[in-house]
């Protein structure tokens, strides 16, 4: 009976073990890439604070930005939800529903909202470059105004934006990328099994 073996499994063991690792890197990869811009923002395109600041972030920041138009029926809704956070949190109405509101993110975790058009690079650099806290500070335009939320409070909007993100195909940044390493080890294996079979076979007619 022919035991060949690679890296003390059996080619059938070794590629369960290969595929296994390409899942779960493939898992990884798209949870961590939910969120990884700096700038989220929400605006409106009959607003032409907004189409500035939407044109200063694509100048500025690309790649790092990402820009929700309220008429989409997605954005709507995130849109409300990040308002009702505010609300619930001091912040007047004239101001939780107004756009343009930018969510600045380090790391994943929000830092700082800001209501209002702002194209000074060296305000929005700074602001990601904030330590992360347990609060959010809120901007009406650079200036700090005395509304700080709880980050926690953030936990069900930012899972929400992640998943919308991460289901929008028409922003070229989006696209999922190959997990290129998982992807090899699944190649490598389907190569061993091959071979396993081609050896049974030329030595065990």
């Amino acid at each position: 009976m022919n035991k060949t073996k690679y890296f003390g499994v059996r080619p059938a063991q070794l590629l369960t073990i290969l595929l296994a690792c390409y899942i779960i890197m493939s898992l990884l990869s798209t949870e961590s890439s939910n969120l990884t811009y700096n700038l989220v923002v929400f605006g409106s395109k009959s607003c032409p604070h907004c189409r500035a600041l939407h044109d200063f972030f694509n100048e500025n920041y690309q790649g790092k930005c990402y820009f929700f138009w309220v008429e989409d029926t997605a954005a709507s809704n995130l849109f409300r939800e990040l308002a009702t956070i505010e609300l619930n949190h001091g912040l007047s109405q004239n101001y939780a529903l107004a756009v343009p509101q930018t969510l600045v993110l380090v790391d994943g975790a929000p830092v700082a909202i800001v209501i209002g058009e702002v194209k000074s690079t060296k305000f929005w650099n700074e602001l990601m470059l904030s330590k992360v806290t347990d609060v959010v500070v809120v901007y009406l335009g650079e200036t700090k105004s005395s509304i700080e939320i709880p980050s926690e409070v953030f936990a069900s909007l930012l899972s929400d934006l992640g998943n919308t993100i991460t289901q929008t195909t028409t922003h070229p940044s989006t696209t999922t990328q190959p997990n290129l390493v998982g992807l090899g080890l699944v190649v490598v294996g389907v190569a061993i099994l091959i071979l396993y079979f081609v050896k049974r076979k030329t030595c065990c007619p």
